[in-house]
């Protein structure tokens, strides 16, 4: 299990400005990465895109995440740099997200959602290691919760996809991708001032940067070998969504683009919500319980979007209800992993996470959905979703308990009972 200290090394209103900076940073990240999913009616009808293509557009931003994710991750744990990677990565992801809007048919935007997946990969890996250091331990679940959901699902999921599609009727998609881009670069400024420097090199526990070697080593921790596969799981259920939905609503359903957007929005809703509550539940429950419900409960948004009349309230409140399962999010990508590993491999263990996350639930999945849409219909890719959930919470059950008040507590009972 994680060595980390019982304390943070930075007062409390540091850690504060911390959470808001770095959820709002996560925020325009996951802005610009859902950015193409909510134009997507727009994108196809332009450049005359099929199912799957679209799947193989979502799958090479994913890809891109994956390799860099891990890659990057692995270069901060080693070099001790993750401030300076944290804001040349804001740099880069906020350029790489204004190219979409330049492309003029399949290859091109694909190449520019690689681009901008390579650009975004450290991101997340980065701001949650330098979240968990400055977090006390009680507030731990808490605030990598609230920083990986808060900022991404107001900004991302919520205000995301009615942006986007009010812009591209007004203007164009092509202008929502051109705006996207300005968010994340006063951001990297505002890091660049604002967190503090990282500590000398020779005062951290740092490793070589060893690919092969710190992969083994993770795969041998038995927690990680769980949380990778719900990570992929859990994270196709999100991804299929997030590529489809969108079609799904506007084709299946017969919703106009914009009215789409508001109902989509409603995720944004529920990611926040469940993502402040549920990691927060689990600081005081067990991390266990909270990802292991929460998976089973995944079921239920998919569901209620098949069976559902096209009413755009009921298809809203479907999404709102069923999606605060996005919650358990932080929990199997980032305060598992890092709890489950030496605090020099927190970075490597959560952008493993992110890595595998990425590679099936954003590159084999929405792949495999957008065949099977093509198949079988668009409707195929939320009973996709239902599989995902239901295994993704089979895998959770054999879960070892990390956090930390919930151990302490579990101890102290048997060292009670032993005595």
């Amino acid at each position: 299990m994680s060595t980390q200290a019982g304390a943070p090394p930075a007062g409390r209103g540091y850690e504060i400005g911390l959470l808001v900076l770095l959820a709002l940073a996560n925020g325009v990240v996951a802005l610009d990465r859902l950015m193409a999913s909510y134009l997507s009616p727009y994108i196809v009808a332009d450049l005359g895109l099929s199912n799957t293509q679209l799947g193989l557009i979502g799958g090479s931003l994913s890809l891109a995440i994956a390799i860099s994710a891990f890659g990057l991750g692995r270069l901060a744990d080693a070099t001790g740099r993750r401030k300076t990677i944290l804001v040349i990565g804001g740099v880069l992801f906020s350029l790489a997200s204004a190219l979409g809007g330049f492309a003029s048919g399949f290859l091109f935007l694909f190449i520019a959602r690689f681009a901008l997946g390579i650009a975004e990969g450290p991101m997340v890996p980065v701001s949650q290691s330098i979240m968990a250091d400055a977090s006390a331990p009680a507030r731990r679940g808490f605030n990598m919760g609230a920083l990986q959901m808060s900022g991404a699902f107001l900004l991302g999921a919520f205000v995301g996809p009615v942006l986007a599609t009010q812009v591209a009727d007004a203007w164009g998609w092509r202008t929502a991708f051109f705006l996207s881009g300005a968010p994340g670069l006063l951001l990297a400024l505002t890091m660049a001032l604002y967190i503090r420097p990282d500590p000398p090199r020779a005062a951290r526990e740092v490793q070589p940067l060893e690919i092969g070697s710190t992969i083994a080593t993770l795969w041998r921790v038995p927690n990680m070998r769980l949380t990778l596969a719900v990570a992929g799981l859990f994270t196709a259920w999100l991804a299929v969504q997030n590529v489809f939905l969108p079609l799904f609503l506007t084709e299946v359903k017969g919703l106009a683009p914009a009215t789409m957007g508001w109902v989509l929005g409603m995720g944004g809703l529920a990611g926040i919500t469940g993502g402040i509550a549920l990691p927060a539940l689990s600081d005081r429950i067990g991390r266990k319980p909270v990802a292991t419900i929460g998976c089973f409960a995944g079921v239920a948004a998919p569901l209620a979007l098949l069976l559902l009349p096209p009413e755009p309230v009921l298809l809203a409140i479907a999404i709102l209800a069923g999606w605060l399962v996005l919650g358990i999010a932080p929990l199997y990508c980032a305060v598992i992993p890092s709890e489950s590993v030496s605090p020099a491999m927190m970075t490597s263990a959560i952008g493993l996470a992110m890595g595998v996350a990425e590679i099936f639930g954003g590159v084999v999945a929405p792949l495999a959905a957008g065949m099977a849409a093509d198949a079988f219909g668009l409707g195929a890719t939320l009973w996709l979703c239902v599989g995902c959930a239901i295994a993704a919470g089979l895998f959770c059950l054999g879960l070892d308990e990390t956090a930390p008040g919930k151990r302490a507590r579990v101890s102290a009972r048997e060292a009670t009972q032993g005595w």
